[in-house]
């Protein structure tokens, strides 16, 4: 079929561009380029994602899932890839993690009209784009909901964008029932704290708006004891900002010289080894690939998270997975705010403490752990984001019930 002419001069120029791009370097087995040719410009769903694809981390799970569950309750849904790059032979790259859904894909310079009930927009460095502001007119809304999924500060003291600015973006957007959502409530802190002593009008909505997983995707299988030696481990991208930055209080909070512990490592540790010297002998470190998460997290018996100090963690995808896997969490105070219940907090050179005491309690662990993946369902899955959308509800704080409250907080008490 004969293309109209506006769209033949889009073909031209993602050819044009496209061929540029791979004189200067080509795109690599993690990067899909879009084919916009055959996606409608024009579309009417219940759902429109917004976002940048570029990346094949939290961001590209979470658009994902959210699309996946959108679908199967019944909704359409569009994503549209709106790149952060300033290049034109990049803003057609996406991560190849959104290979499952590329038929819903849109890049953001192919829209010509989408009608939605829903707009879901996340990143908010995107949201501060020229880009974004060219494809706002082009999406018409009944509602609009603005994710902030990570924080305004990089680990080394860069600004990734401005609250202020933000702020102000979002008030000034012609979109009707606007919504600025937080993924947390340090986030939320964080944006209080930006605004601070600014005339900036704070718009951001009473409700977060966590990352969402499919809870199908694990198995709940919690080992009946723990192991001889007893297995712990993390994984996280291989970044200076995921790991402690004193070797002291990284060897205790993952111990190499212990032969009570063993610690296992998914997705790579060269950060660490630069902290260290080597990568210690005690470590098994697997790349990201190997297996999969699932079966990683079922050779566990803890999970322990220690990044950076310096490290503005937004959420935390994987504690809510190893929530879900049935394997009890270790993570610093700071996280408390976010995960209350479903983990315990120490310092690192508590870690091995607080790990021998949970072994004592098999059956204590075991209910806190069932306990713990019922909640992480509840305010975490698939069910809490269409409860969300449908009926504009906010997520809870990850509170047991007692007597669990009391059996966490006794462990962590004589750990």
């Amino acid at each position: 079929m004969q293309l109209p002419k506006d769209a033949r001069k889009l073909v031209l120029h993602d050819r044009l561009w496209s061929a540029a791009g791979r004189l200067a370097g080509g795109t690599g087995d993690e990067v899909l380029v879009l084919d916009n040719r055959g996606a409608p410009r024009s579309r009417d769903v219940d759902v429109c994602i917004v976002t940048n694809c570029t990346f094949p981390g939290g961001n590209a799970a979470t658009t994902l899932t959210e699309a996946l569950a959108f679908e199967a309750a019944g909704l359409s849904v569009a994503i549209v890839h709106c790149s952060i790059k300033s290049s034109p032979w990049k803003w057609n790259r996406v991560s190849v993690r959104y290979r499952p859904v590329l038929g819903r894909m849109i890049s953001a310079h192919w829209v010509e009209r989408i009608s939605c009930r829903t707009v879901i927009v996340r990143a908010p460095r995107m949201m501060m784009t020229q880009a974004f502001a060219r494809l706002v007119p082009k999406i018409r809304p009944e509602r609009a909901i603005f994710v902030v999924n990570n924080s305004a500060h990089s680990e080394d003291g860069g600004a990734i964008f401005s609250w202020p600015a933000l702020h102000r973006r979002v008030a000034d957007l012609d979109w009707p029932q606007k919504e600025l959502c937080p993924t947390s409530p340090i986030i939320r802190e964080e944006s209080a704290r930006d605004l601070a002593g600014t005339d900036v009008t704070d718009v951001l909505s009473e409700r977060d708006w966590p990352p969402v997983l499919d809870e199908e995707a694990f198995r709940f299988a919690p080992h009946p004891r723990f192991g001889r030696p007893t297995v712990i481990g993390r994984h996280a991208r291989d970044h200076p900002g995921k790991w402690l930055e004193d070797p002291a209080e990284l060897l205790a909070a993952y111990p190499a010289e212990d032969p009570a512990i063993r610690v296992r490592i998914l997705g790579g540790a060269t950060a660490a080894a630069r902290v260290l010297g080597r990568v210690p002998a005690g470590w098994e470190v697997l790349p990201f690939g190997t297996d999969g998460v699932q079966a990683y997290l079922d050779t566990l018996d803890v999970f322990v998270n220690f990044p950076s100090p310096e490290r503005h963690e937004a959420f935390g995808r994987t504690v809510v997975e190893a929530n879900l896997a049935g394997v009890p969490v270790l993570l610093p105070p700071r996280f408390e705010a976010t995960f209350g219940d479903l983990a315990f907090y120490c310092r690192p050179d508590e870690v091995r403490g607080l790990i021998a005491r949970l072994g004592e309690d098999d059956a204590g662990r075991l209910a806190y752990l069932s306990a713990c993946r019922d909640l992480a369902v509840a305010l975490y899955c698939t069910p809490s984001l269409l409860r969300r959308l449908k009926d504009g509800e906010g997520v809870g704080r990850p509170h047991l019930a007692e007597p669990l409250r009391a059996w966490r907080a006794g462990v962590m008490a004589r750990a």
